[in-house]
């Protein structure tokens, strides 16, 4: 029984609204647990939701393209005279919009071969103390493969 007021027990009167409260409580719990399992299902499943970023997958021609895309910036925008390439790619991931958008973590290593040279993807890595020099970037490429457009978003890189 609920008091009304400090003096006497007497009943009140309880609003509709006060009543309606608990009965679109269980509606509202039912509704979060199916969009929760719904959620469960499609990462089970291998589903992507629009939007989402998951991580990406090195071996994919897809993710291979954008970071090769990243890489061959990376050394056209750096005044190094050498060649640099990655030494480790840190994490990559993607994003789908109405495109696809990469995000790759890349440690790089400057090479023993100059940026004239021909086939630079097998060069050495430079180990003698006064020409080794290590980078750490972050890269955003956006791809609209059906377009046949690349682009890099945003970069960012740190000496190591």
């Amino acid at each position: 029984m609920l008091l009304c007021s400090q003096g006497a027990p007497s009943p009140c009167s309880v609003s509709q609204q006060t009543m309606a409260w608990p009965l679109n409580t269980p509606l509202l719990l039912l509704t979060a647990l199916m969009m929760t399992l719904a959620g469960s299902a499609s990462a089970q499943s291998g589903m992507t939701l629009l939007g989402g970023i998951h991580a990406a997958d090195l071996n994919d021609k897809s993710v291979q393209r954008a970071l090769n895309f990243a890489i061959s910036e990376y050394n056209k925008d750096s005044k190094d005279e050498y060649y640099s390439r990655p030494r480790q790619v840190m994490a990559a991931q993607k994003q789908i919009v109405g495109g696809v958008n990469y995000f790759f973590n890349v440690k790089f290593a400057r090479t023993t071969c100059t940026k004239s040279q021909p086939n630079l993807d097998n060069c050495p890595f430079n180990d003698q103390p006064e020409l080794k020099e290590e980078d750490f970037c972050s890269f955003q490429i956006y791809e609209v493969p059906w377009e046949d457009k690349i682009s890099m978003v945003n970069y960012k890189c740190r000496k190591v």
